[in-house]
């Protein structure tokens, strides 16, 4: 009777202690992509049968999330100026019918709120802020030109075959800021999720002349005193948009999370770090983001421009020049930590990790460092809670796919237990009353 007890007191003692290792708020999430269709749907709608059965491949979806204890879905609404949405600005999206602009029939977006929410998921919205085509041109007949031709530019630098509409004009700042508000202001959506299109990878060099004609000004700052501006000019107009859609954001639902999620290395250039009175993360290399996209991550973490930041380190434990410890604790300690501590009235920036699910379920994604699967993202979830104390928050998984095919193994593991959105105590809420009338 005694070993009894003893092994009862013993598997308690192990089940709390499993469960004190699991953060009792943790954002769990996974990148919903629906551009080319690689999640969501698979159904193209054509009929009332196909139009339920891309329903039901969403709801699928929704129930395995809950089942792996996941708390949250970020569902791309928006990925080439187009919409899963009722939109007055932008057509329907081609993933949904086949057809760019073709009615699905029903609002996607407002199903999976609601859905979404019926499961107790957050739903945060993704979205593509520039970008117009991945390749090609747009169709000159094609709604967009109505409202945003006039700023569309196109190129084609190798890394990047497609358009955008060019960041370098206020009125087209000005336009993603309503196309981005709209959804704010019609959805009951719990977040907007920002990903880096801002300037295309590979780089920018005549593409934008006339937008820098009208508007870069003479007295544009030198950042890393190498006599070109142009670069700091674009940094600038992608850091007025941010600033533009955070303050927005606050006057209108300011509980509405705003995140970005940046590439996982922020810049390389040392010149660029001694602006901000930091160091780079030791021994990485790779695309900077700072000058190839104009994507000042540091810069919006320093003025508190996002509620929590999501790099995509979708490299491994087990590589050098993009060592994902490295990295994750270079954003959580150095970045997010460093300049949330000098925010106002208690703000901080929340950090969370965008991690690269795919790496371990598809040998043909070439990610080295992958090789033991699931055991390697759980390795990453272990650095990822090492960095408690420096404002983690969670784990948002790139693809959904990918992680359904993993969620089983760490439901048995890392997410063994459900786990709550972390508050936002920095944010004006309403006092709510005692709870009263309690039973057991």
């Amino acid at each position: 009777m005694k070993k009894s007890i003893s092994f009862i007191l013993l598997a308690i003692m192990l089940s709390l202690f499993t469960y004190a290792e699991q953060p009792k708020c943790e954002f769990r999430a996974t990148w919903l992509a629906t551009v080319q269709n690689i999640d969501w749907p698979k159904t193209k709608v054509t009929s009332n049968t196909t139009r339920e059965q891309q329903k039901k491949e969403l709801t699928d979806i929704l129930d395995k999330m809950v089942a792996g204890n996941m708390n949250a879905i970020c569902m791309q609404v928006r990925s080439l100026c187009d919409a899963m949405y009722q939109s007055s600005y932008e057509p329907w999206s081609q993933a949904l019918t086949g057809t760019r602009g073709k009615d699905p029939g029903y609002d996607p977006l407002q199903f999976a709120i609601d859905e979404a929410h019926k499961r107790g998921i957050e739903l945060h919205v993704w979205v593509n802020p520039f970008r117009v085509t991945s390749s090609g041109t747009l169709d000159s007949s094609d709604q967009l030109w109505q409202h945003a031709g006039d700023w569309i530019i196109k190129y084609n630098n190798g890394s990047f075959k497609g358009q955008i509409i060019d960041p370098g004009y206020p009125e087209a700042r000005q336009y993603v800021i309503n196309v981005l508000m709209e959804i704010v202001n019609n959805y009951d959506i719990d977040g907007i999720l920002m990903d880096d299109y801002f300037y295309p990878y590979g780089g920018t060099t005549t593409e934008d002349a006339d937008s820098k004609t009208k508007y870069k000004p003479n007295d544009v700052l030198d950042v890393n005193k190498d006599g070109d501006t142009d670069d700091d000019w674009r940094r600038a107009n992608v850091d007025s948009c941010m600033k533009m859609l955070y303050d927005t954001i606050q006057v209108v639902k300011p509980w509405v999370r705003f995140g970005m999620g940046p590439f996982g290395i922020w810049s390389t250039q040392k010149k660029a770090a001694e602006a901000y009175g930091i160091t780079l993360p030791s021994g990485i290399s790779g695309l900077d983001d700072y000058d190839v996209q104009a994507c000042n991550t540091v810069e919006w973490v320093k003025q508190g421009w996002v509620d929590y930041l999501n790099p995509q380190i979708y490299w491994s434990t087990q590589v050098t020049r993009q060592n994902y410890r490295v990295l994750c604790q270079w954003w959580a300690k150095t970045v997010c930590e460093n300049f949330s501590n000098k925010l106002p009235n208690g703000q901080r920036v929340q950090f969370c990790v965008s991690q690269a699910a795919y790496g371990a379920t598809d040998s043909d994604a070439g990610l080295s460092g992958y090789g033991d699967g699931v055991v390697e993202i759980q390795r990453q979830i272990d650095a990822n809670r090492a960095n408690l104390s420096s404002g983690y928050t969670g784990s948002v998984f790139f693809n959904t796919s990918s992680y359904l095919l993993l969620f089983k193994d760490l439901k048995e593991s890392h997410f063994k237990y459900k786990a709550l959105i972390p508050p936002m105590d920095w944010k004006s809420k309403t006092k709510l009353s005692a709870p009263t009338n309690i039973t057991l």
